[in-house]
């Protein structure tokens, strides 16, 4: 991992350190979290990506379930006087 140049690096450190003075707590809580997601893309690239990933397949397998769910409440529908046992 390259090491940042630190005369460039201190001009940005500053405009955020001033840019995020008298922001709410809900907005600093929000940046803090941006922050940590690029320093972990940034430090641990493949921890990473298997994390995204791992995201990735959880909402394609909830929206697979989420249609499977409509699929059967369609299927079943009306079913009472469909097939009724009188």
């Amino acid at each position: 991992m390259e090491k940042p140049n630190i005369a460039i690096q201190q001009p940005y450190e500053q405009l955020i350190i001033e840019g995020i003075k008298g922001l709410p707590k809900e907005v600093l809580a929000e940046i803090v979290d941006f922050v940590c997601f690029v320093r972990k893309r940034f430090m641990q690239p493949q921890s990473f990506e298997a994390e995204l990933q791992a995201i990735l397949v959880e909402q394609d397998l909830n929206q697979l379930r989420q249609a499977e769910l409509a699929h059967l409440e369609q299927e079943f529908e009306d079913y009472g006087r469909k097939y009724s046992h009188e």
